[in-house]
């Protein structure tokens, strides 16, 4: 087995007589990525493409960010007829430079770039940043092709370029726009080139990392995120996305930084193409176009903020000193306003965040401590009848030492706008809450202004180093949210269960699929269902009322029966009058067939008819509905909640990644209104065993992934769920083929 070192990966690998397989040169590829982060943060050698003699363009403005920087490296120049730019000499062409310089800033037009990226690779260059817009469909398509293929790394194209502020790197293509961070130990890695301008929104922290990823055709944001696990100088991470290119590399790089520590906020902006594509099951209808990216920070416990204004907030808080993580997101919110205890108790649950009642021992503190006081979470602490001199002090601290109790929030009025008599009035409540956090509760303590404006610097300075001051009540509870986050150890991929098919059954039934082309009939639906373990309510299918007197028999012996139309072209089959429910013998069964034929070519006169399925039909149950989409980005995303004809209207699912395990399922169920009732909610129903249903969306999810490549959306609606036992049947089924959606 011969080994081959490379230089540009800085790996040592293996080949085994052969070429070097598919999932072997994805991870040689990526490590060569985050090789390529390490020549950009860290360069020791430069070359700048694209700066003009004559004219301020954007290479000349990285030129003046790296001369007002206090960071020694080899800059180096290439024009075709200058002989020096910005003070530094040039050269002609690539080909005249030193070999192998770690970093290449190429600011040329597309047209341009490419061929001099393919220079700059055969030069040994390491990296090249490409922040050129204006890449058409088939200039980005070469791109990306030798982004894949090349030994040089490539970052961007689109993009502002990237700040390490730790060693002071700017290779940044606006000169002094966005290149002057006080040093901390936040980073920012952004899809979005303007969403960076949100490091100035950050009060009191400072940064390690600033980076504009771009359109990312090469070097990711996983990229990013991986080797900042291994970065001494970055303890909290912000990602600003439009996409995940490599879900596995993703993962692999969050599981990193959770192994390091290091926790990782998220905001998703932008949608998936799956919000474009037509859909006919319920499904693809109700799962929004952002589920799977929702799904898969749940799964991996990244907290995913909603706007600027909340990753910046959330930063803040990561990035404060000392600032112990929350166990968990019940918070006691203390004001003295009974106006703010009202709004705090509104927005709470918008944010996700439990405000508890306090336990009887810190009810009972507080009446003795604080006389007039009403003992509620949220404390109105400037209720106080006579209050005592340490007022402020007695309530934070009987709030932070509630066993019920995460983090503390403290609202407070700290606009930058307040006059010195205005802000003075705050110097005691300051000071209680320093005293609070230096007694080490290992319990967040938040300063909360009450509205979302600049907030006043001498305030924040009353706080000292410990306590992040943070602008608005909303975004407040949002960083609750984001303390308690990165908990959890990133799970490892999904077992498959030994009940599933094997893979030469899953062969035969994407072959029958393929060639059933733009419908899914009946009896092969069923096949599916059954391969699958998912419990199905014993049915015929007969071509017309002439053949239903065969069917009399079968019939007869499972009275009363459902009667539907059979259609590829009908997905929802009560929609058209095509169900008739309570037949119970053998005239009402041929009268319901007539009878849904009419009415379908009444209501459907172009729908071909190509039988009619008679159904045993399922005691009453409680309805659900079951069912997966096929993700351009995830592969598929699976669902459960409430089912029956009204599943749009009630809207009540959740999504989860397929595969989903046993538990995720669970959990799944269990935060839907259909869990609800089924625990027993109000008597509704009898406490229900969700093990059955638990099991047939684990068992949808792996159908999801071994056949999401032809089938595009599956709904299991309704499927019926016993009380008390759980035992689960659908009575519908609808298999949508991938070939509706090309």
């Amino acid at each position: 087995m011969p080994a081959i070192n490379s230089p540009l990966y800085n790996v040592r690998y293996i080949t085994m007589g052969g070429p070097v397989g598919q999932e072997q040169t994805a991870a040689i590829m990526a490590t060569g990525r985050v090789a390529g982060v390490e020549a950009l943060l860290r360069p020791r050698s430069v070359v700048v493409i694209g700066a003009s003699a004559k004219a301020a363009g954007s290479g000349n403005a990285v030129l003046a960010n790296i001369r007002h920087a206090d960071w020694q490296a080899d800059v180096h120049v290439v024009h075709p007829t200058a002989a020096r730019i910005d003070s530094v000499d040039a050269v002609p062409t690539v080909a005249d430079l030193p070999y192998g310089i770690d970093a290449a800033l190429v600011s040329l037009p597309a047209a341009r770039a490419l061929p001099v990226l393919h220079d700059l690779a055969a030069h040994g260059v390491r990296a090249a940043l490409v922040p050129s817009a204006g890449f058409d469909a088939a200039a980005r398509e070469e791109l990306a092709r030798f982004a894949a293929a090349s030994r040089m790394a490539v970052h961007g194209p689109n993009c502002m370029g990237l700040v390490n502020v730790t060693d002071d790197v700017p290779l940044w293509f606006y000169d002094d726009i966005l290149t002057r961070f006080e040093r901390g130990p936040v980073a920012l890695v952004s899809q979005s080139g303007s969403a960076v301008f949100l490091a100035r929104a950050t009060e009191g922290v400072g940064f390690s990392k600033i980076v504009s990823t771009g359109d990312e055709l090469g070097i990711t944001n996983a990229d990013y995120l991986r080797w900042l696990a291994d970065d001494p100088h970055t303890s909290a991470v912000g990602v600003v996305l439009e996409s995940v290119r490599d879900v596995p590399a993703f993962v692999d790089a969050v599981r990193a930084l959770r192994e390091a520590d290091k926790p990782v906020v998220a905001l998703k902006v932008g949608r998936t193409a799956l919000g474009a594509a037509a859909t006919r099951a319920h499904t693809g209808a109700l799962v929004g176009a952002s589920a799977g990216y929702a799904a898969l920070f749940k799964r991996l416990d990244v907290p995913l903020v909603g706007d600027y204004d909340e990753l910046a907030t959330a930063l803040t808080c990561l990035g404060t000193p000392g600032l112990p993580r929350a166990r968990g997101t019940a918070a006691a919110v203390v004001t003295d306003s009974g106006g703010e205890a009202g709004a705090a108790a509104d927005l709470s649950a918008r944010h996700g965040v439990q405000l508890p009642q306090f336990s009887p021992t810190t009810r009972e503190t507080l009446r003795a401590d604080l006389p007039g006081v009403t003992p509620d979470n949220p404390l109105d602490a400037g209720a106080v009848v006579d209050a005592p001199d340490d007022y402020y002090l007695r309530s934070y601290t009987a709030a932070i030492r509630d066993e019920n109790v995460d983090s503390l929030l403290v609202i407070a009025e700290a606009h930058h706008t307040l006059t010195k008599a205005e802000l003075d009035y705050s110097i005691d409540l300051c000071a209680a809450m320093r005293s609070v956090a230096e007694a080490d509760h290992a319990k967040p303590v938040i300063a909360v202004s009450s509205s979302s404006t600049a907030t006043s610097p001498q305030f924040r300075s009353w706080l000292g180093p410990r306590i992040p001051l943070v602008r608005g009540i909303a975004n407040a509870f949002s960083a609750v949210r984001v303390l308690a986050g990165n908990s959890r150890p990133v799970p490892p991929p999904a077992t498959r269960p030994a009940r599933l098919p094997s893979p030469d059954v899953v062969a035969d039934l994407r072959r029958r699929i393929v060639a059933a082309g733009d419908a899914v009939p009946p009896p092969l639906a069923l096949l599916v269902l059954e391969a699958y373990g998912l419990p199905y309510a014993a049915s015929v299918v007969v071509p017309d009322a002439d053949a239903a007197d065969s069917a009399a028999r079968w019939a007869r012996e499972r009275y009363p029966v459902v009667v539907k139309v059979a259609s590829p072209d009908i997905a929802h089959r009560s929609d058209v009058g095509g169900v008739v429910l309570g037949v119970t013998d053998d005239d009402e069964l041929r009268r319901a067939i007539d009878q849904i034929r009419a009415t379908v070519t009444a209501t459907t006169p172009s729908a071909r008819i190509d039988g009619f399925e008679i159904q045993q039909q399922v005691p009453a149950g409680v309805e659900s509905m079951i069912g997966f989409s096929a993700d351009p980005v995830f592969g598929a995303v699976v669902s459960v909640g409430t089912g029956g004809t009204l599943v749009e209207v009630d809207a009540d699912l959740a999504t989860g990644l397929a595969p989903a395990t046993a538990g995720e399922s669970r959990d799944l169920i269990a935060s839907t209104r259909l869990g609800t009732v089924l625990s027993g909610y109000r008597n509704l129903v009898a406490a229900t065993d969700l093990t059955p249903l638990a099991t047939a969306v684990e068992n949808l999810s792996w159908l999801a992934t071994d056949l999401g490549d032809v089938l595009a959306e599956c709904d299991l609606n309704p499927l019926v769920v016993e009380p008390g036992t759980g035992s689960v049947t659908a009575v519908d089924v609808l298999l949508v083929p991938s070939s509706i959606r090309t």
